[in-house]
């Protein structure tokens, strides 16, 4: 990689299973799905750039697409902008993944999904457009690694999106009711709570114990870890967090 293209690149640093028409797409989901497809891209490119200081890569793919669409360019901004056009297309590949993953994302499905990625565009879109040929006539060595390294983005997207997990156990309510819990409340949690939760929730209204009371269950069931509270605009998320030690509660706002 030449000296302006690695500058640049230092100043930058869920095949899921269908579509799934029913599912929320909110902004906190695209916006995760774009921050773990920057880490992703990251990750893929450290890949890049050893395969390129050792001499298996000749000419990488984003700089051969800005030199196709913008020629005039000079070549410190062609190399800048394909920096960018790299890093810009693996956050929206992230945002994708997020947003259309039918169920919680690992590691496979990513993995998976990296391999679609780079099918749609060694096999597809850039030979459609003369930009490279198809993989399977390309160099060996740039079509190697440019799948090696779509396996990695798409195993790193699965991942980090999958540290979404714990999100699984979180219950969330609006907190607007009134008074605590009456002595006939209290009686009637479950009884394999432990004292410290049960205190917790003595001096809670009855909205809030419904949002925090499954998740102070799920803890007791494990006996793992404690419970985290985190008060949002509007409501309350509870959620089992491996940093709190059982049976304690923490909480915090966001």
């Amino acid at each position: 990689m030449d000296q302006p293209s690695a500058l640049a690149l230092t100043q930058i640093f869920r095949f899921h299973e269908g579509m799934n028409t029913g599912r929320d797409v909110s902004k906190p989901v695209t916006l995760a799905g774009g921050v773990a497809g920057l880490a992703a891209t990251g990750a893929m490119s450290a890949l890049l750039v050893a395969a390129d200081v050792a001499g298996v890569m000749d000419y990488e793919p984003p700089r051969k697409i800005i030199d196709k669409f913008f020629p005039s360019l000079p070549l410190p901004l062609r190399n800048t902008a394909a920096v960018f056009a790299h890093f810009g297309y693996g956050v929206a590949g992230g945002c994708l993944y997020a947003v259309t993953r039918k169920k919680q994302s690992s590691a496979g499905p990513g993995l998976a999904y990296g391999a679609l990625v780079w099918a749609v565009g060694y096999e597809g879109w850039l030979p459609a457009m003369g930009i490279l040929p198809p993989a399977h006539r390309d160099k060996t060595g740039r079509a190697v690694t440019m799948l090696a390294a779509h396996l990695l983005y798409g195993a790193a997207l699965g991942k980090a999106l999958g540290r979404q997990e714990r999100d699984d156990s979180v219950s969330a309510a609006p907190v607007g009711g009134s008074g605590s819990l009456s002595n006939e409340g209290i009686m009637n949690l479950p009884p394999t709570l432990p004292d410290s939760y049960v205190r917790y929730l003595a001096d809670k209204d009855p909205l809030f114990t419904a949002a925090v009371l499954p998740v102070l269950e799920q803890s007791a069931a494990t006996q793992e870890h404690g419970v985290h509270v985190r008060f949002l605009p509007g409501g309350v998320q509870a959620l089992v967090d491996q940093a709190v030690p059982y049976p304690q509660v923490t909480e915090g706002v966001d």
